[in-house]
């Protein structure tokens, strides 16, 4: 085979990789968007994210237009009538798409973010009294109306009388995608409108039952998200940063920032059970710290006394996970500067990740403020973030999502942020919301026949497009364009050096 037969080979060879999707992404059409238009805002910020995704159907729009759903908080009941039971209608309605169809449903702003708890309202937003309505209560059926939507079809209210464990609703229920590096896809859809069995462990959680048809799947939840922000202009950026993701990971950094370990306990894995813990998935920054290393990810892993802020760490972050403000928990004296700005500090590239251990870091939503003084995932959107995961009432230390998953899954197995999202968190039902364009990936740069490295391969490739014509019209030689001059040129070899593996 000749010089020219090895190029033209290997440019056919990128050109086919980089037409190649990665294997059962969630596609526009299994999206459902849900808005309400008695709000302006809503209008304009379903129309701005159509223009980022306009494979989604016109029949995949769902408006609920009600203003009483205008506000922060909404009672149970209200929840039921007026947006549960409202989208069961219209997934059940003749017609596409049907119940099976769907594996997103997306909030736009505004939009509720927070279910009273049905006999102490605002329990959960005192964390002892909260404490004592899970247990020894069994009782606490506050909730993210996010978090109650992603099981749409099980009716969790059933028989909720204020007493111990007497509905599904009560406390959380064990998350079957909790830990997964999987594409939910890869699981079936067809029993999802089927009533589940779960069984009650001490009072605490409910843990799934039943076999076949009637045992929770992944496959039988909906991975619900939502875009926020405290103005619509911060909820557009926040859909436009999530749009071509490229991360440079020789110029991005993953901060992991826990608070000093010799003077009090671990809190990012805290267990429930002392065996068969349904949420425990090990010691979380540290095995986060592991695998992103191990991928080629620069990580600053900390445990001493020393809060890491943006004035010492001026790398932008693609990732960011800390105690918060509960560093100076227990002693270990470790307090932020400021009162819930300390992420203002800091600069965040395109597709930043937001995770700490804050009981109340979503509560900012639809005109609410912090709680305790704690920072928020509203904050970190302003700041220039793309994703959170936050809680918007007491989630109790074991119910925490897993960097573990929620990084790995992003950073080196390429899943969309919904799958990312949802593998990281232990428990349905109870405070979660997931912020960001559920359909974003990040690509790395420099990975030219996307196999989520950077290495001899891509190398063999980049020279082909060195050569080649511009980014625009060569497939996979995007990911050569460090510069973003829409060419691939020895402008960009310095910075393919530093993404390479190994460095």
């Amino acid at each position: 085979m000749g010089k020219k037969q090895v190029v033209y080979w290997i440019a056919v060879v990128a050109v086919a990789l980089s037409a190649a999707p990665l294997a059962a992404d969630i596609a526009d059409d299994q999206v459902l968007v849900v808005y309400n238009s008695a709000s302006p805002e809503a209008v304009t910020l379903k129309n701005t994210y159509l223009s980022a995704h306009p494979g989604i159907p016109a029949a995949n729009l769902l408006d609920l237009n009600d203003a009483s759903l205008l506000l922060a908080n909404i009672t149970q009941a209200a929840f039921v009538t007026k947006v549960r039971d409202p989208i069961r209608a219209y997934l059940a309605a003749a017609g596409d798409p049907q119940p099976s169809d769907i594996i997103v449903i997306l909030l736009l702003r505004p939009f509720p973010h927070r279910m009273y708890d049905t006999d102490a309202p605002l329990v959960g937003d005192s964390p002892s009294n909260a404490a004592n309505e899970v247990y020894p209560g069994g009782d606490a059926t506050y909730a993210s109306v996010d978090a109650e939507l992603v099981l749409l079809w099980q009716n969790l209210n059933t028989g909720e009388a204020g007493g111990m464990m007497d509905s599904k609703s009560d406390n959380m229920i064990d998350n079957p995608y909790h830990q997964s590096t999987a594409s939910i896809d890869a699981f079936s859809r067809a029993w999802i409108t089927t009533a589940k069995t779960f069984t009650n462990r001490s009072n605490v959680v409910w843990v799934l039952g039943g076999a076949g048809s009637t045992r929770l799947q992944p496959g039988d939840m909906y991975l619900v998200c939502r875009i926020d922000g405290t103005t619509l202009a911060d909820a557009q950026a926040e859909i436009q940063r999530a749009q071509g993701i490229r991360a440079n990971r020789g110029a991005v950094r993953v901060v992991l920032d826990e608070y000093d370990l010799n003077i009090a306990g671990d809190l990012d894995d805290d267990p429930l059970f002392t065996t068969g813990d349904p949420f425990l998935a090990g010691d979380d920054y540290e095995e986060t710290d592991a695998l992103l290393t191990a991928a080629g990810w620069d990580v600053r892993y900390d445990d001493t006394f020393n809060f890491i802020s943006g004035d010492e760490e001026t790398t932008p972050l693609i990732a960011y996970a800390s105690y918060g403000e509960n560093h100076d928990l227990n002693g270990a004296g470790e307090n932020p500067p400021g009162t819930a700005v300390y992420i203002n500090s800091f600069t965040f590239a395109q597709g930043a990740i937001f995770n700490t251990v804050e009981s109340y870091n979503a509560r900012a939503f639809n005109g609410l403020g912090t709680l305790f003084g704690l920072e928020q995932s509203a904050d970190f959107i302003t700041a220039g973030g793309t994703f959170a995961v936050g809680h918007v009432f007491e989630p109790f230390t074991f119910t925490l999502a897993d960097n573990e998953f929620l990084f790995s899954n992003m950073l080196i197995h390429g899943r969309q942020w919904a799958e990312a999202a949802y593998a990281s968190i232990p428990a349905l039902s109870w405070q979660h919301v997931v912020v960001g364009d559920p359909l974003a990936r990040i690509h790395l740069l420099g990975d030219l026949d996307f196999d989520r490295d950077v290495d001899l391969g891509d190398y063999a490739l980049w020279e082909t497009c060195l050569a080649g014509p511009d980014v625009p019209s060569a497939g996979g030689c995007q990911e050569g364009d460090f510069d973003g001059d829409d060419d691939v040129d020895l402008g960009d070899f310095a910075q393919f050096q530093t993404a390479f593996t190994g460095g």
